[in-house]
């Protein structure tokens, strides 16, 4: 690709991240605010079945759409074959779920007032499968404009029409999820409509048409089976996670507020910076397939090591920034200085947290999903294995080493596949120690303005 509109595409996801990123923290905290942190905590135990859902029926299939466009299949084949398998599987998704709901309500979740905002969520589903389709092919023929404009307009009709609801009915909690799937209705209607006029004016690829059932299945399949089941171990792993602050001693409230401002509170600031990031990660995909296709070795190497440098030094400057304003960083966010332990313990992990995410999107352009499948499933069993044995002994603090333990492991697995796929030679000096030194360096002259602006 034209490197200008590589960069032109960059700018776009990057910009459209960091506003839903930062409108997203914002949200959170009106929603703290309204339903308090014990309140936030059964808001993110909620989500966390939901997400079950969204990967069932959506996991693996924008990747899907991108990698056959990109490939050369035919389009309408390739979108209307992963549609029909998508909406497929949110149907069967959306009727298990609500079957289940007072199930999950009582017995998981703990409380029977879980079952409607679940239930009001479920219908959601079809058109969350649908919009990932269609958003691959937008990122196919490198068009990030569209999927991120519909994005930008999900979050502010889902934070609009939450608030306002949330005003008229008096019941904060419904009212979000409410918001949340009139926000899918209208980005699905806003992204077909676009798609539609796409395919009109520029006629879609006419490519191979046969054998997409096969493709579909190749690709999405362990992307799906690997999200669905990191996905259900996460979601056992959230529930867990109050259970066992309770059995370390916290009561209902102080269980699910601890779990709340981890979950909710301190993991979306130390994701935010990532949103700058998100874009390289997602374009390196069908970057990485188009060469991957045509052989080019030495294109894969250059892009992988770029990807490297850039990701490895961005994240250690980040830490150097978290660390030193963290109490500013809380009060600017929750109006609140109790995050900013968290947030220092923390901080030193997102170099490997960030660099994950950017190897994921680039195993996958390399046909090496299978991989990501195999190492996501283990670190998940192993973090669900880890939280039941050490958090009813040494509670919130065992959360934050299981957190540090499981970001190691899968990290050093994916890195290893991905060095070994491309055959690329760890450049220490360029991607870790330079980055390191410069971070240091910052940490120190942030510190010294902290301290003399007095802030």
């Amino acid at each position: 690709m034209n490197k200008r509109v590589f960069y032109a595409n960059a700018a776009v996801l990057t910009a459209s991240a960091v506003v839903l990123r930062l409108s997203g923290i914002w949200f959170r905290s009106y929603i703290c605010g309204r339903i308090g942190a014990s309140g936030m905590g059964m808001y993110q135990l909620i989500l966390s079945i939901f997400f079950l859902g969204i990967t069932t029926c959506a996991a693996g299939f924008s990747v899907t759409v991108m990698r056959l466009v990109a490939e050369g299949h035919d389009t309408e084949t390739s979108v209307r074959s992963c549609l029909a398998a998508g909406l497929s599987l949110s149907l069967i998704a959306a009727g298990g779920l609500f079957l289940a709901s007072n199930l999950i309500a009582v017995r998981l979740i703990g409380s029977e007032a879980a079952v409607l905002p679940l239930r009001l969520l479920l219908p959601g589903l079809p058109f969350i499968s649908a919009g990932a389709c269609i958003r691959g092919y937008f990122l196919a023929i490198r068009n990030t404009a569209v999927p991120a404009a519909g994005e930008l307009l999900e979050q502010a009709v889902t934070i609009g029409a939450g608030i306002t609801l949330a005003g008229l009915t008096g019941r904060p909690l419904e009212s979000f999820m409410l918001g949340i799937l009139i926000g899918e209705v209208v980005s699905l209607l806003y992204i077909t409509a676009m798609y539609r006029v796409f395919l009109r004016r520029n006629g879609g690829s006419k490519g191979k048409k046969g054998g997409v059932f096969r493709l579909i299945v190749h690709i999405a399949a362990p992307v799906l089976c690997g999200s669905f089941l990191r996905s259900l171990l996460s979601s056992t792993e959230n529930i867990l996670i109050p259970q066992g602050l309770k059995k370390h001693g916290a009561d209902e409230d102080g269980s699910l507020a601890q779990y709340g401002m981890m979950q909710g509170m301190v993991m979306p600031v130390l994701c935010f910076p990532s949103a700058f990031l998100s874009a390289l990660s997602m374009l390196l995909i069908p970057e990485l397939a188009e060469a991957n296709a045509a052989g080019k070795k030495e294109l894969i190497q250059r892009e992988a090591a770029k990807a490297f440098r850039v990701t490895l030094t961005f994240s250690f400057l980040v830490t150097s920034v978290i660390i030193v304003f963290a109490d500013n960083i809380g009060m600017a966010f929750y109006n609140s200085t109790e995050l900013s332990t968290a947030l220092r313990i923390m901080a030193p992990i997102l170099p490997l947290m960030y660099l994950d995410s950017v190897v994921d999107g680039m195993l996958k352009g390399l046909d090496q999903q299978l991989y990501s499948l195999k190492y996501n499933f283990s670190d998940s069993v192993i973090r669900v294995v880890l939280i039941t044995l050490a958090l009813p002994l040494f509670g919130i603090r065992a959360y934050m080493a299981i957190l540090f333990i499981s970001e190691i492991y899968n990290a050093s697995l994916s890195i290893s596949r991905l060095l070994k796929v491309t055959t690329l030679k760890v450049d220490i000096i360029g991607w870790i120690l330079t980055p390191a030194v410069s971070s240091a360096l910052l940490y120190y002259v942030l510190a010294l303005v902290k301290k003399l602006c007095r802030f």
